[in-house]
């Protein structure tokens, strides 16, 4: 999932993206980890571990295939649960090592060409600004009025 940043020159645009898909990812993925119901979906995900593992633990019956059955739903719910969170620690770090390395490939810049970038970044958002104004929105919402109709 990794791929070459989209590079452009300081003459052309002042604010160079040195982000790639890699990187996006684990920034999701960390911000979903550290949102306050990850731990919420985290419990459920145990929940239903111990869901399989009560149904396993309490089948009246003596049939072997029933109970073949049980229990590999019950190895599944574990292997998913422990899978999920594998994958996205590895995600997180691949986005971090990559992050890492693209740093030290950046060009080292003035001060004044990173003042013109910040002049350059305020200027932007001081337009978006400007575009929200005229949305018509309820504050807060990020649906405008023509949004909320479909």
């Amino acid at each position: 999932m990794s791929s070459k940043p989209t590079a452009f020159t300081s003459t052309t645009y002042p604010f160079v993206p040195t982000t790639t898909p890699t990187i996006e990812r684990a920034n999701h993925l960390m911000g979903l980890r550290a949102h306050p119901g990850f731990a919420e979906f985290m419990g459920l995900a145990q929940e239903l571990v111990q869901e399989t593992i009560d149904a396993t633990s309490r089948y009246p019956g003596w049939d072997p295939q029933q109970i073949i059955v049980l229990k590999v739903r019950q190895q599944v719910a574990k292997e998913l649960c422990d899978a999920l969170i594998v994958k996205m620690m590895e995600a997180i770090r691949a986005g971090i090592d990559e992050q890492a390395a693209n740093t030290a490939n950046l060009p080292v810049k003035t001060a004044e060409e990173s003042l013109e970038q910040g002049d350059y970044v305020r200027q932007a958002v001081l337009a978006s600004f400007k575009e929200r104004e005229t949305e018509n929105r309820a504050a807060g919402s990020y649906e405008t009025p023509t949004d909320q109709s479909l």
